[in-house]
């Protein structure tokens, strides 16, 4: 056997060697990848019920977000209204009241001189 026959079974067992340590290698990364492709399912399978129930969650509190809104706007013009009502009956009632308020004092005092034989009564 020549120098040159040993260089080429050297050789072609170390490429023999290497193939088969790439081969092993890639077997275990193709295993690795198909428990990723498991694990992205089962993810997926979880992961998008729970984004429904999410989406149809936030949809639902949109609508009591919109209901709530509706409320507040009515309570807001309600509340507007009712102080613009107390205004109005306000000026509307407090000079009649002031002015029942002097005559009543004014014919409890009349009552109080009669009362009291036409004297004045300082009070």
């Amino acid at each position: 056997m020549t120098v040159w026959d040993l260089v080429a079974v050297v050789v072609t067992v170390c490429v023999i060697v290497t193939m088969t340590v790439l081969l092993l290698i890639l077997i275990q990364l193709i295993s690795v990848l198909k428990q990723l492709r498991l694990a992205a399912d089962r993810l997926s399978e979880q992961a998008l019920p729970a984004v429904d129930d999410l989406r149809e969650t936030v949809d639902h509190a949109d609508i009591e977000l919109q209901r709530l809104q509706g409320v507040v706007t009515a309570a807001e013009e309600a509340s507007k209204y009712i102080g613009s009502f107390g205004r109005r009956l306000l000026r509307t009632v407090s000079v009649p009241f002031i002015k029942l308020r002097a005559i009543s004092a004014g014919t409890k005092s009349g009552f109080g001189r009669i009362k009291n034989g036409g004297r004045n009564s300082l009070r």
